[in-house]
Parts: C-alpha cells; sequence; structure tokens
C-alpha cells in the first residue's frame, strides 16, 4: 500500500484527474474509469481424516464358529487433521470510484488495474486452488462373500410316485436331487470349515509333514497364497476398516461490524459440514482488532488545502484472526482486511 501511495503521490505532480464515488444508477460520461477499493476474503480449507468400517455378512457367527467377537454395525468416524487459511482480494461493490479523463492524458497512467478492476497492490495475495467442497468420503460398500462361498447346496428328497395295479394303488418311492439355497449360518459354517483347514495346510507345508516336497520360492508362494485365502475368509466375519481424507472449502467475507462468524461446522461422526448444518459443532473464526494500533486522526489545515479533484483509496486493518472449536485454539494469523479500514483520499491538482 506504500508503494502504491508513493506512486500516486508522484503522478499527481503532472497528471491533472478528476476523481469521485459512483452512486447508483449514475450514468458513466465517455472516457471516465471506473474502478474498486479492495476488500477482504478469507479462504479456509480444512481436511478430517476418516475411518469406516464395514462389518461382515457372517459377523454374527463368528463367536460360534470362530470363537472371536467382530463388529456387527456400520460406523464412520472424523478427525480433524488439517487448516488452512488464506486471504484473497476481491472488488467491493460498495466502493466504487470514478477518474474522468482529458485530452492531455487519455490514458490512466495513474491508475494500475487488475482484471477484477481493483487497484493494483504491490503486495497482492494469491490464493490456493480448491479441490473439493463438501465431498462424501469414497468408502468401501459392503462386504460380500460372492463368489468365496457357494450359495447353493444339494439335497436328496424322496418323492412318491403312485402306480396302479388292477384295483391297488401303491406308493412307489423315487429319490431326488436338487439344489435348494443354503443359509447363512450354513454358509458361515462352511467358511469357518475353510479357514481351519488352510491354516492346517500350512502348517503342514512349513513343517514338511506334506506328500509334496516345497522349498525356496515355492514353499514361500504356496504358504503366502494360503494367507491371502485366510485373509479373505476372515473378512467375511471380521469385516473391512477403510481410511481416507476429506475436504471442506469455505469463504468468510467479514464487515465492519461483526466479529465472530461460523466458518463450518464439525462432528466427529457427520465429519466436515456446511455452516448451516447444525449437525455439528460449529468452529467460529474470531476478528480482533483491538490490539491493533488505532489509526492516527489527521486535521487537515483547510487553508493550506490546494484545490483540485480527489483519489481514493482504502486502508487496512492488521487483524488477529483465529479459528476456535469453542474450546481450543485451531489457527491463528496476521490478515490485512481492507474493509474494517478508512476510506482515505487525497487532492491530486
Amino acid at each position: 500500500m506504500k508503494k502504491l501511495m508513493i506512486l500516486l503521490l508522484a503522478l499527481s505532480l503532472w497528471i491533472p484527474i478528476q476523481g469521485q464515488p459512483v452512486t447508483e444508477g449514475q450514468q458513466i460520461p465517455q472516457g471516465a474509469v471506473v474502478y474498486s477499493l479492495p476488500r477482504t476474503c478469507i479462504r479456509i480449507v480444512a481436511e478430517a481424516h476418516y475411518t469406516q468400517f464395514v462389518p461382515g455378512p457372517y459377523a454374527r457367527y463368528a463367536r460360534k464358529f470362530l470363537g472371536i467377537d467382530a463388529g456387527q454395525n456400520r460406523t464412520t468416524t472424523y478427525e480433524l487433521s488439517r487448516i488452512e487459511m488464506t486471504p484473497m482480494l476481491e472488488t467491493d461493490p460498495h466502493q466504487l470510484y470514478m477518474a474522468q479523463l482529458t485530452k492531455e492524458n487519455p490514458e490512466p497512467w495513474f491508475l494500475q488495474l487488475t482484471s477484477q478492476g481493483l487497484v493494483l497492490l504491490a503486495d497482492a495475495y494469491r490464493a490456493k486452488e480448491t479441490k473439493w467442497r463438501f465431498p462424501a468420503p469414497d468408502g468401501p460398500g459392503d462386504v460380500s462373500d460372492a463368489g468365496i462361498i457357494e450359495n447353493l447346496k444339494e439335497e436328496r428328497t424322496t418323492l412318491y410316485r403312485s402306480q396302479v395295479e388292477g384295483r391297488e394303488v401303491s406308493a412307489i418311492p423315487v429319490q431326488q436331487t436338487q439344489l435348494v439355497e443354503k443359509t447363512p449360518e450354513q454358509r458361515a459354517e462352511e467358511a469357518a470349515r475353510k479357514i481351519f483347514r488352510l491354516r492346517d495346510m500350512r502348517y503342514a507345508i512349513i513343517t514338511g509333514d506334506t506328500d509334496a516336497i516345497y522349498s525356496g520360492e515355492a514353499m514361500g508362494a504356496a504358504v503366502d497364497e494360503m494367507r491371502r485365502m485366510e485373509e479373505e475368509y476372515l473378512r467375511l466375519f471380521l469385516g473391512e476398516t477403510t481410511t481416507g481424507k476429506t475436504h471442506i472449502s469455505t469463504d468468510v467475507l467479514p464487515d465492519q461490524e461483526r466479529t465472530r462468524y461460523v466458518a463450518f461446522r464439525f462432528s466427529e461422526t457427520g465429519g466436515l459440514l456446511p455452516a448451516d448444518n447444525v449437525g455439528g459443532r460449529p468452529i467460529i473464526l474470531e476478528i480482533d482488532v483491538t490490539g491493533d494500533e488505532p489509526f492516527p486522526r489527521i486535521i487537515a489545515d483547510e487553508s493550506k488545502m490546494r484545490s483540485g479533484t480527489r483519489l481514493f483509496y482504502r486502508q487496512p486493518v492488521i487483524t488477529m484472526v483465529r479459528l476456535t472449536d469453542g474450546q481450543k485454539e485451531l489457527l491463528q494469523a496476521r490478515i490485512p482486511v481492507y474493509q474494517k479500514g478508512p476510506v482515505l483520499n487525497f487532492i491530486i491538482n
């Protein structure tokens, strides 16, 4: 800002211009340049780690067939892991000003404008890109036994066929085999038997108590494959646990009066939530301006002021910005907030 003021003061010695606020509905004369004063927007990006557990289809039979306990309810828990806070500059639609160009000065050399129409500052901020906004975690689906345990079994039944011989009717038994669906308990029992069989086979290979001879890489490959198959069957009882990350990005636009804002919300079971979702505790953004030195009151000597037009600019207030969860402080940073500072001007002849 000091660099900008020095530039403007130096150029004002030889560039005659006109500057004035722009009101709603005002017609802009031909050749005039409209510029905006900056305001600060605070972008907050938060990250949470989640752990998601999906129970196995045979979880309720784990104690009966394996002698172990297994979780039977799907759960997801979150932990807040990282927060970033980045100040960004944008145009203030309530602070528009016009500078009238003259024939002698057809270009606004006194102003350097950004693509948004802001007065270009030497200490411009660069914000990081946002990739996620309120995403749902990509967790696993249900643990399935499809392709692992056969769902059908053969069942032999006896049917009776009627046979008439003269005046007598007799029933002749007929054996018939048909496929019927196994119950979940039967499938769980079969998976448990395969787990114990794989353990016995792995032990036999390691101890050499087999008819086949395994050595070197062949033994290692056989043991690893049996261990993989055992884990696959165990997963049907013990379920599956996955971990991952989720993000949230939100912008807070401070005003001149308020000092507390709900940036977003967080829940151990719901994760990162937008500010208007009451399902989590609020993460509060506090802006403290009391600790900064107040601006000195400048009284100009009207008798010595030069006549001319005014150029308007905004002086930011250096604030202490904090993020808290209501119990502890999560993050703090010194951030210049333009809209909390005064709008100043100086005269250019």
